[in-house]
């Protein structure tokens, strides 16, 4: 009996036992969850930052507002801008081509002009100077100098020659005059070629249009230049010493007309 109760105690002591350990881990962990004053204070700093940080994100999100807003400003000032830009261009581009026009216009003047020229070319005509120089066979020419016909024209029988004590074709016309008469041109033209021959001299070629050339010879101090243009009865040299070929017919002026390179009688234009 005395076993039992012994044992029965023994029982009774272990739950109270556990009973108090039970009420002390209770205790514990209440103990333990309660925030200390160091955490409190810890806490109320770590809440103050948030909120800190949250006015700083407001803050942010209303800067970011007024940069879009900003940004869009001047996203609209450089349209603006370029929309300027677009209209200077276009202006640009209007007087560009109303420039080309008036080129367009000039090439085509200058076009049919040329085409005019090309014309004359093509109907045997030379231009000199914006004028044609249009000579042909119903033309007459200015007698060069005043005097008498010492040697005809002659290409179907020869001739004879004092100087020379020979005949000979002559496809020429040589004037008699005195040493120094004025020479002067026998018709509209353009002075082609000018050099010193060994027969007629100081010689001059000149283009009379259409394939007719005139040529001047035993001349002296000239007044015209290879390129000039001159107008019939112009004076163009004088008349010089003449050349061992005539020195029996004494002074006098080698004149000869061409046509295509061929000699003509200059006599069947003289009026």
């Amino acid at each position: 009996m005395r076993k039992k109760n012994q044992k029965g105690f023994l029982i009774a002591l272990c739950l109270c036992m556990l009973s108090l350990s039970g009420i002390y881990g209770v205790y514990q962990y209440q103990k333990s969850a309660a925030p200390t004053p160091e955490e409190q204070s810890a806490q109320l700093e770590q809440d103050q930052k948030e909120t800190a940080n949250s006015r700083g994100a407001a803050g942010q999100t209303e800067a970011k507002i007024e940069t879009e807003e900003d940004v869009e400003q001047i996203g609209q000032t450089e349209l603006a801008e370029t929309e300027q830009e677009d209209t200077q261009i276009e202006i640009a581009q209007i007087e560009n081509g109303q420039a080309e026009e008036v080129q367009s216009s000039d090439e085509l003047a200058d076009g049919g002009e040329l085409a005019a020229e090309e014309e004359s070319v093509a109907a045997g005509s030379d231009l000199v100077e914006g004028k044609a120089l249009t000579f042909s066979a119903d033309n007459h020419l200015r007698w060069p100098v005043d005097g008498d016909v010492l040697l005809n024209y002659s290409m179907d029988k020869s001739i004879y020659f004092s100087t020379l004590n020979q005949y000979k074709y002559h496809p020429a016309v040589v004037i008699a005059a005195e040493l120094g008469s004025e020479v002067r041109s026998a018709a509209r033209g353009k002075v082609s070629q000018i050099r010193n021959d060994e027969e007629t001299g100081t010689t001059l070629t000149m283009e009379l249009g259409n394939g007719y050339e005139a040529i001047y010879g035993q001349l002296a101090d000239l007044t015209v230049e290879e390129g000039d243009t001159i107008e019939a009865g112009t004076l163009i040299g004088y008349v010089g010493e003449p050349t061992k070929y005539y020195t029996l017919e004494g002074s006098n002026l080698y004149f000869q007309l061409l046509k295509d390179d061929d000699p003509v009688n200059p006599m069947d234009f003289l009026e």
